[in-house]
């Protein structure tokens, strides 16, 4: 099963533009039952390269009704449609595509998805390659994609001690612009103090690199999050 797949069948059915006649679909490389791929994909579509069948004239059902599905815009001066998968984060569980902003979206990476099947995105550039990479997870897997890498959350133990780390720093006045560089001027490292800022470097100069780093430091909230959390208690 794809993320095409999965998501697919938990979009409502829309009947198709033309009759559907078997082929190869360009997007998964299945034989199954397509529409021209012109229905689909025009030529500014990006990301070509991670088709499975690119030289195929047709598109699966599955792949027309993905990409081009679409919602309408939330505010009506805007008078254009949307297509959910590039407007924000998502997470599909077969059943239903919920769509995520960042803190939702941090709220299912640190607390862990308990489904069957699911497959999830998480972006900063609201593209539609998404569904295209995003794996299938089940059996306790949490694999999510973060843009075009795949970040394993699978153990969650290490996802916890990562995120409570990164919250420390934040707590101890270590922003997240230098919790995701590390490069800090001497008068900042005055104001949070030489100590809290070598113990902190110390432990993540080895991780920083690392998938799970740098997306728990994109997941991180905001300054303006954290001081409406004081204000409100």
């Amino acid at each position: 099963m794809t993320a095409i797949d999965l998501i697919a069948a938990a979009l409502p059915p829309e009947t198709p533009p033309e009759s559907p006649v078997e082929g190869i679909c360009c997007v998964t490389g299945a034989k199954c039952m397509t529409v021209a791929r012109k229905y689909a994909i025009q030529d500014s579509f990006t990301g070509r390269d991670l088709f499975r069948a690119p030289a195929s004239g047709r598109v699966g059902i599955a792949a027309w009704r993905v990409l081009t599905y679409t919602v309408p815009h939330p505010d009506p001066a805007k008078k254009r449609d949307l297509c959910p998968l590039r407007q924000s984060h998502w997470l599909c569980d077969g059943l239903s595509v919920a769509l995520m902003d960042r803190h939702r979206a941090r709220v299912a990476v640190i607390d862990g998805v308990d489904v069957e099947h699911w497959a999830g995105y998480v972006t900063m550039s609201y593209k539609k390659h998404g569904a295209l990479l995003a794996p299938v997870n089940s059996g306790g897997r949490q694999v999510w994609l973060w843009e075009t890498r795949l970040v394993d959350c699978s153990d969650r133990s290490a996802v916890d001690l990562m995120w409570g780390r990164l919250r420390a720093a934040q707590d101890a006045g270590i922003p997240r612009p230098l919790i995701e560089k590390l490069d800090i001027a001497p008068g900042y490292m005055a104001k949070i103090g030489w100590r809290v800022w070598r113990d902190f470097e110390t432990w993540a100069r080895p991780r920083r690199l690392s998938p799970l780093y740098q997306f728990l430091t994109y997941l991180l909230p905001s300054m303006e999050e954290l001081r409406n959390a004081r204000e409100n208690g």
